[in-house]
């Protein structure tokens, strides 16, 4: 089974943009099965996301919690202002942590979905 995950990034006008989108004609027909049967997961896109450490600095910062579907949810477009706070500094940085902490969420749903297994469905035959 496989999705593939689409990033495009861009700067314009000091707003630094990572979008992510997902083609659904090449989602897999297993995941699409699953998610007929046990719903669409889904991640947040926020919350707390831990950058590196860069010369003794953190770059952690925080999101509001905002939660999409993994597969209706997309595209979905997260914009960092690298003009002011928290993204003033180390802004490529921090870009790219949201990306892999993003990518990592994903992932994650996926995993969780696939190991789901369909123990309800199927024919029984009871002999009286």
């Amino acid at each position: 089974m496989s999705a593939i995950l689409k990033i495009t990034r861009n700067i314009d006008n000091d707003i630094w943009k990572i979008t992510f989108s997902i083609d659904p004609l090449k989602l897999s027909e297993a995941d699409k099965q699953l998610m007929a049967k046990f719903g669409e997961p889904e991640i947040n896109v926020g919350g707390t996301i831990d950058g590196p450490t860069i010369q003794g600095e953190e770059t952690e910062y925080t999101l509001p919690a905002k939660y999409i579907k993994i597969r209706s949810g997309l595209p979905y477009s997260q914009e960092f202002d690298s003009k002011t706070a928290p993204f003033n500094t180390h802004t490529q940085e921090k870009a790219e942590a949201y990306q892999a902490e993003f990518v990592s969420r994903y992932t994650q749903a996926l995993v969780e979905l696939r190991a789901n297994e369909d123990t309800f469905s199927g024919e029984f035959l009871v002999n009286i």
